[in-house]
């Protein structure tokens, strides 16, 4: 197991790495002061973890932060079954916060085309495109968390979005993630969205993952949650039969998008 100072020398080296996809050793090892035998062991453990490729001279990152409009394209037919089906889960008078990820973009384009047993909302939001695609759309209740703006997912993120969220009494958490698997669990590919996401689940009552299937298997670097951490999974039918099966023995219930 990795301590949590070597975690933290990971996360550096992977922020450093997010830019462009790639390093060169020397310079890592300048930038944050670190022995080259330290360095090693640190590629060799982010290597092992599937996130990057060492190669003479430095390293290729293999998991890279993937631009929000890119990713808005990936899987959409998926996505937006899963936003639907999400819908389903609002009552009048809740409180609920939509993750930044385009799956939530998803769930609010689905709000907005109307609620008609829902006659009350509180929604929050750290997603810039989720409450602009909400605003002046719903009679709801509409809160976007400030902070400073992390251009690649067009969220607010940082000190000042984290003191708003403390404040906050949540319902529902509607989580997206990059990946999940059962033994690395919830994870996202940037840093400053995770501490996000910790941030509303410690606000939260209840906490359901928005994540359709081809996220199953996958592995990003930075953890959400343990897998068993969330209690409902809303996905496709595509899931694979593995991870049904290590939904069941988490005590993960699953709720099919194309299914309900």
């Amino acid at each position: 197991m990795v301590n949590p100072l070597a975690e933290h020398r990971l996360e550096l080296i992977m922020s450093a790495m997010s830019a462009n996809g790639e390093c060169r050793t020397q310079q890592l090892a300048e930038r944050f002061q670190m022995s080259m035998m330290t360095l090693r062991r640190d590629l060799l453990e982010l290597e092992t973890r599937g996130l990057l490729r060492r190669v003479h001279g430095g390293a290729v990152a293999l998991n890279r932060d993937v631009h929000y409009s890119q990713r808005l394209e990936l899987g959409q037919a998926q996505k937006q079954l899963v936003g639907r089906a999400a819908t389903r889960l609002l009552k009048s008078g809740q409180t609920v916060y939509l993750d930044a990820g385009t799956t939530g973009f998803e769930m609010a384009r689905a709000i907005g085309q109307g609620l008609p047993l829902v006659t009350h909302l509180h929604i929050v939001t750290h997603g810039i495109s989720i409450a602009s695609e909400l605003a002046g759309r719903t009679p709801y209740q509409l809160q976007l968390i400030g902070g400073e703006v992390y251009q690649n997912a067009l969220s607010t993120v940082g000190p000042v979005a984290l003191a708003q969220i403390g404040d906050l009494d949540i319902d529902v958490f509607f989580m997206g993630a990059g990946g999940v698997d059962a033994q690395q669990g919830w994870t996202n590919s940037n840093h400053v969205e995770t501490q996000i996401k910790r941030a509303v689940i410690a606000r939260s009552k209840d906490v359901v993952a928005i994540c359709d299937s081809a996220k199953w298997g996958q592995r990003s670097f930075a953890p959400i949650v343990p897998f068993a951490g969330i209690k409902r999974w809303i996905v496709d039918r595509g899931l694979a039969q593995e991870g049904v099966e290590a939904a069941r023995a988490a005590g993960i219930a699953l709720t099919y998008a194309d299914g309900l």
